[in-house]
């Protein structure tokens, strides 16, 4: 009798922890999922951001010398 009652609280034991993990690996599934979105639109806005960063410097460094050959006696 009390091998039945151990077996059978084993048996549900198990099958609602194995309810649970399901539960949990969807929920990891999704968690992943969103943060993989995540990291690719930041690497979008970064690369977007860095061309800027690039376009903005090469304009300062055309400014630079531009000013350099209007006023080359400050030399």
């Amino acid at each position: 009798m009390r091998t039945c009652v151990l077996l059978f609280i084993t048996v549900v034991g198990l099958g609602l922890g194995a309810c649970s993990r399901e539960d949990t690996n969807e929920a990891a599934r999704k968690a992943g999922k969103t943060v993989h979105e995540i990291a690719n639109k930041t690497e979008k806005a970064a690369k977007e951001a860095g061309q800027e960063v690039k376009k903005a410097a090469q304009e300062a460094r055309e400014g630079w010398k531009e000013a350099d050959h209007k006023d080359p006696a400050k030399k």
